[in-house]
């Protein structure tokens, strides 16, 4: 009996090249194909399916406001059609999902595509397929770190953005497959990018990151240790830094905790978790050693380390 498939995988699966391959398999056996792709789909020629593997086969390509129907009577007055695949079919509509659902009591529908845009929403063609299909299959990618990618993240400046219209074409220079845990930490390369760079401009027209001082009682007896009082512009960064904060910081530098050691160490070709492990281990330090940040910002130290954050995430 005839079904409606739908197999789903995020960017780079392979799902074009899987349909491609699919619709070899059945003309192997004689059978005949209906290949179709939405006409929002402008990465290659409008008449092709192309896998980034080189793998591609001419399509008819339909508009958004296209009845699938009718193209499959007009294909079908042409000549026998067997099996109907259908390439990005996350940007099918609603309705167009529904008359494949008519299509697959026919023939089978195989329907290839995304399952969520880069704001890990379901598209719109996607949520009707969940809904409808016979038979749903993920074909699985693996994220940059190894472990499963189910994101498709939208990269701008190699920056990670959650906001904008849904769709924008795009290969590899636009977008990245990412598990759970890779997705959070580009959001939060991105949050930092906002909220902590601007600080490199700040520091560099302090006079003082603060100023010392110590409470006395009024027989000039020491009350409270020796500490600082930020300027308002450090206050407000270690705020904002506060939520970015790396966990046990001195297993990733392996430093020995000194002012020195700070200063020394060297960010040439670290990476980012690493200058964010040198500024999470300085305000860790202020603890118990008041002064150290006041220090590393006065003789710019912090300031190479945001530096080095900025062209990790620029150069991304």
């Amino acid at each position: 009996m005839p079904k409606l498939y739908y197999k789903f995988g995020a960017m780079g699966s392979s799902k074009s090249a899987s349909a491609l391959m699919c619709r070899f398999n059945y003309i192997q056996k004689g059978a005949s194909v209906l290949l179709m792709k939405p006409k929002l789909d402008t990465r290659d020629s409008q008449n092709e399916v192309v896998s980034r593997i080189g793998l591609s086969a001419p399509c008819i390509s339909f508009a958004e406001n296209e009845s699938l129907q009718n193209i499959y009577k007009t294909e079908k007055e042409k000549g026998k059609i067997d099996v109907i695949i259908v390439d990005e079919c996350q940007f099918c509509t609603k309705e167009q999902i529904d008359e494949l659902r008519q299509i697959a009591e026919e023939i089978p529908v195989l329907c290839y595509g995304l399952k969520t845009n880069f704001k890990t929403e379901l598209f719109g063609g996607s949520k009707r397929l969940l809904e409808l299909a016979d038979s749903i299959q993920e074909i699985k990618s693996v994220c940059q770190c190894g472990k499963k990618a189910i994101f498709n993240g939208r990269f701008v400046k190699g920056l990670l953005v959650t906001e904008g219209k849904e769709v924008e074409i795009g290969g590899n220079e636009k977008y990245k497959s990412l598990c759970w845990t890779c997705y959070n930490k580009e959001k939060q390369k991105a949050k930092i990018y906002a909220d902590i760079i601007s600080y490199l401009k700040k520091f560099k027209e302090l006079e003082s990151a603060g100023e010392w001082s110590s409470d006395t009682s009024a027989d000039n007896i020491v009350m409270q240790k020796p500490h600082v009082i930020y300027d308002d512009v450090v206050k407000d960064f270690l705020a904002d830094f506060k939520q970015f904060q790396v966990k046990d910081p001195e297993k990733i530098l392996q430093l020995d905790g000194s002012l020195e050691s700070l200063r020394k160490a060297s960010t040439k070709d670290k990476d980012f978790d690493y200058c964010m492990a040198l500024i999470s281990f300085s305000l860790k330090l202020e603890r118990t050693k008041p002064g150290i940040v006041k220090t590393l910002i006065e003789d710019g130290t912090m300031q190479k380390w945001l530096k080095q954050i900025k062209k990790c995430v620029d150069n991304a």
